[in-house]
């Protein structure tokens, strides 16, 4: 079984008034986890959608509102992020490898769970890049990437709902998902390069899934 996953994100941003440095161990903050599951046929089971409270960014970057149309009080009105990932992961327990468009969404979801102190210490996950399986699918050269919603256009797919929201882009994913995948591809990712820090600020060494 899988779980496509899809993030957003804010990040730090010039307000003139108060000026906010990017934070080097989570320069992206998660904003919003969508999610879908599918089953070994690649059958949909389940979707999971959540805003996440900002902590780190307390204020929306206006490209971010501008990108994904969320608002500064839907945010305000959201869970903290061990809460919602709580909540993603018992949506996502035991349904197998996470499938995501690129790898920078790994990697940013990582950086979050060992800034809240939620995974401590290096890590090997594996996971499926839908993205790089689709170029190939595609015949694009070596190196080459595609855009999710091209992706979708090329494919002749509905687009009935807006990109660059983290639901509506797991959705996405999977449907592509559905049409380019045979088995295999399976990455790994290796956190030993990226800063950890545990829940009191302190950096700490130890071993975590991302599924706790």
């Amino acid at each position: 079984m899988y779980t496509v996953i899809d993030l957003e994100f804010n990040q730090a941003f010039d307000f003139g008034e108060k000026h906010i440095e990017p934070d080097p161990e989570c320069r992206f903050e998660i904003i919003q986890i969508g999610a879908v599951r599918l089953d070994e046929n690649l059958k949909e089971t389940g979707r999971f959608s959540s805003y996440i409270k900002p902590q780190i960014y307390k204020r929306l970057h206006p490209y971010v509102a501008k990108m994904t149309g969320i608002t500064a009080d839907e945010l305000n009105a959201a869970p903290h992020f061990a809460e919602v990932y709580e909540k993603f992961s018992a949506f996502a327990k035991n349904s197998g490898i996470y499938c995501v468009w690129g790898n920078s969404d790994i990697r940013a979801l990582y950086r979050n769970l060992s800034y809240y102190g939620i995974v401590q210490g290096d890590i090997l996950a594996e996971y499926i890049d839908v993205q790089q399986i689709t170029a190939k699918y595609l015949k694009y050269g070596r190196g080459r990437n595609i855009g999710l919603k091209n992706a979708v256009e090329m494919f002749e797919m509905e687009t009935d709902i807006p990109f660059h929201n983290a639901l509506s882009d797991a959705i996405y994913t999977a449907k592509v998902m559905q049409k380019v995948y045979t088995g295999g591809g399976i990455r790994v990712f290796n956190s030993k390069h990226i800063p950890k820090r545990s829940a009191n600020g302190k950096k700490k060494s130890g071993n975590a899934g991302f599924n706790n």
